[in-house]
């Protein structure tokens, strides 16, 4: 009989996760397949053509805004896109949350702009410069109060996905979309920091 159980749960274990899985690869392939003619949608923007005149809270509210709603954010929803701007210099300025037995509890983005130039990010070896742009990666993903999945730093149209496995010293990112200049295949490697992408956990399927 306990054979039996064991057996039992271990097929609903494998079927749930099999439901998660294809759930997940749905849902990228239908963000994957919009969302660089979404995003062309920012990049052609009377603010994009115009960039170099915006001040900072133009920047944040008429391309940074809009770049994550296309991104699938309310932004517009404090209690998911929370703001702690005037908060202390090393805080993100922005927190994405996601909904997590019936409240905002999980962190899925900490967001921080930072006017940081080109050349203080390495392309080819996915490294920023933290110290060339004014900034110390140790410092904003400190464990102690960096609790997201990702952080993104952003100067307006170029961001930079830093993973929460982030190692003391270390100045890598994961991906870098650019705003300004992106392909179908940088589009495909951001869907998968869409929220419908992200907010969906193996977690749901169980309570489901």
């Amino acid at each position: 009989m306990i054979v039996f159980s064991v057996i039992i749960f271990l097929i609903i274990l494998l079927v749930s996760l099999c439901i998660y899985l294809f759930c997940k690869r749905v849902i990228y392939k239908l963000n994957k397949r919009v969302l660089a003619r979404n995003m062309a949608l920012v990049k052609n923007c009377q603010y994009m053509k115009r960039f170099e005149e915006l001040t900072e809270t133009e920047i944040r509210e008429k391309v940074i805004f809009p770049f994550f709603m296309v991104l699938g954010y309310n932004t517009y929803d404090m209690r998911e896109f929370k703001s702690y701007l005037n908060r202390a210099a090393f805080y993100p300025d922005y927190v994405v949350k996601k909904w997590d037995n019936s409240k905002l509890a999980k962190r899925a983005l900490a967001i921080k702009y930072i006017p940081f130039k080109d050349e203080d990010v390495d392309f080819d070896n996915k490294i920023f410069k933290d110290n060339a742009a004014g900034c110390n990666l140790d410092e904003l993903m400190d464990k102690l109060y960096f609790k997201a999945e990702h952080y993104v730093i952003t100067n307006g149209y170029l961001y930079l996905f830093f993973s929460n496995k982030h190692k003391k010293g270390c100045k890598r990112f994961d991906f870098c979309f650019n705003l300004k200049k992106y392909s179908k295949e940088d589009a495909a490697k951001l869907a998968y920091y869409s929220k419908q992408y992200l907010f969906l956990q193996i977690s749901d399927v169980y309570r489901a």
